[in-house]
């Protein structure tokens, strides 16, 4: 349902677009979380954690709209 091309302006738009833009508010969603909490100082690796945070909120917008 959500893997077809979506037509804007005459262009056609690749869905991973918009699961690439939701992973990315997701992710800036979580990391504002971690600063609020103070669990952001916890993190060792921090750009890791963030990358890997954005990859599996790619992955289940991919499972769950499509």
């Amino acid at each position: 349902m959500w893997l077809h091309e979506i037509p804007v302006g005459g262009l056609l738009i690749s869905p991973m677009v918009l699961f690439v833009l939701l992973a990315m508010g997701l992710t800036l969603l979580t990391f504002l979380l971690l600063r609020k909490l103070g669990w952001h100082q916890q993190l060792w690796k921090s750009a890791w954690v963030y990358l890997s945070l954005f990859i599996c909120f790619v992955a289940l917008s991919l499972r769950i709209l499509s």
